[in-house]
């Protein structure tokens, strides 16, 4: 063979692609993040915790309807006419 391939240098060129394609990846990706949660509106900003707030209450009040019966409980929260 009269030319001989240098495994470092071709690693070395793969790990350099490899590198720029990441930054280009984050790049789009954080500035999507970023632009979600600069324009969400104010209301939704807190939805995870309404959410979890939403459900601890419903839970509560099916507990009491049920009697403390958490399979009740469950039955009561599937079905559709609890509210």
């Amino acid at each position: 063979m009269s030319s001989t391939l240098n495994v470092q240098k071709i690693g070395q060129d793969v790990l350099y692609q490899l590198e720029e394609f990441n930054k280009k990846i984050w790049d789009a990706i954080s500035f999507r993040m970023i632009h979600a949660l600069m324009s969400q509106e104010p209301e939704l900003k807190e939805s995870y915790y309404n959410t979890q707030e939403y459900r601890k209450q419903r839970w509560q009040k099916a507990l009491l309807e049920a009697h403390e019966n958490k399979t009740k409980t469950y039955e009561l929260l599937a079905s559709e006419d609890f509210y």
